[in-house]
């Protein structure tokens, strides 16, 4: 039996409760048996899943110690083979056992300049950890100063096998957007992922592509402004949250996937599965060299890698992806052999490894 602990979990809505929604159907499909404890209350929003999930509502410091007592309960039946932590802040109030713990580091939980508090907090969490897996070789020198190097490996983050999208999705967007070429991108709109700098790029493109933006979040009512004040205002479009299949049509649409994150304070990105799920349709990607992306975009193989803090090089790499249709070709089809390469069925023993040892 395995045992996930997470704060981050569906119906929570973020690339992290994907990715453990991901890794636990993962090990469920594997034919192991599966218990989850997860922040969150049970309520109608929440979906139904093969596998055993215990969840913690209620004032965080309360809910947390709930999880931790739980835990203990759990972790202690003989048949458990390991235990998985989304992040160190899951192990804080995780007393140990005599399984094998792994804990996953992201990125975003690394501050530039924590405090004497906080870096003790975090010393103390990933030593209850045998093994730390960080998303990419930037995560990992985050990591550094708090886990011992013995622990910490590099383990890009795999995908599940993405849906064909339906036919009339497909329709939708061929017949709304199809007369140009369409950059796409889907995230959680905040500064750092560089979408300003798209809407700027389409300034010296107007007339030649079509941008569409997916998602929602706090920077969403700022890159509205920015767009309705471009003289490409009209091939901008806000497409606010989409379904699975949009989602898949929207992939599979596009002929560039754009991202150019960037740093923004302590906000940065750790990898980007995102791009991985771009590839997998045969999209190549424009990324930000800031952060993690660079494991998740291969730089003049699966996309390109640009300075997501310059106009500049966003608005030329763009350029390039969409006026030589060759280069573009080769690189999604790189993008898609990738992607396909770093699913779960293939790299879950990988993870699984230290239960085995």
């Amino acid at each position: 039996m395995y045992v996930i602990l997470t704060q981050c979990f569906p119906p929570q809505v973020g690339g992290i409760e994907n990715l453990m929604r991901d890794f636990a159907l993962a090990i469920h499909e594997a034919g192991h048996e599966l218990t989850v404890l997860a922040d969150g209350k049970m309520g109608r929003a929440a979906p139904a899943f093969p596998f055993r999930v215990l969840r913690f509502g209620g004032w965080k410091p309360l809910r947390r110690w709930r999880k931790g007592l739980a835990s203990r309960k759990v972790i202690f039946d003989p048949r458990v083979k390991m235990v998985i932590a989304d992040s160190w802040k899951s192990l804080e109030y995780f007393d140990g056992c005599d399984a094998p713990v792994l804990c996953l580091a992201h990125g975003m939980e690394f501050p530039p300049k924590p405090s004497e508090k906080r870096k003790a907090r975090m010393i103390e969490a990933f030593s209850k950890a045998d093994h730390v897996y960080a998303n990419s070789k930037f995560t990992a020198e985050q990591a550094a100063p708090y886990v011992d190097a013995d622990k910490l490996t590099v383990m890009p983050l795999p995908l599940m096998p993405q849906p064909e999208p339906p036919r009339s999705q497909l329709a939708v967007l061929r017949n709304a957007y199809g007369n140009k070429p369409m950059i796409a991108s889907l995230c959680r709109l905040e500064p750092r992922k560089g979408i300003d700098r798209l809407i700027g790029a389409m300034r010296s493109l107007r007339g030649e592509a079509t941008l569409l933006i997916a998602g929602d979040g706090p920077d969403r009512a700022r890159l509205e402004e920015l767009a309705n004040a471009s003289p490409a205002h009209d091939d901008i479009h806000f497409l606010g949250k989409i379904s699975d299949e949009e989602k898949a049509a929207l992939m599979r649409f596009a002929d560039v996937f754009a991202m150019p994150t960037r740093r923004e304070g302590a906000s940065v990105e750790g990898f980007g599965l995102v791009y991985l799920e771009a590839g997998w349709y045969g999209t190549p990607s424009l990324a930000g060299i800031e952060g993690g992306a660079s494991d998740a975009v291969l730089d003049g193989t699966t996309g390109l890698l640009c300075d997501g803090s310059s106009q500049m090089e966003v608005t030329e790499s763009l350029q390039r992806l969409l006026h030589d249709y060759i280069f573009r070709e080769k690189l999604g089809k790189a993008a898609c052999e990738h992607a396909k390469s770093q699913v779960w069925n293939e790299k879950l023993a990988l993870y699984l490894k230290p239960s085995q040892s």
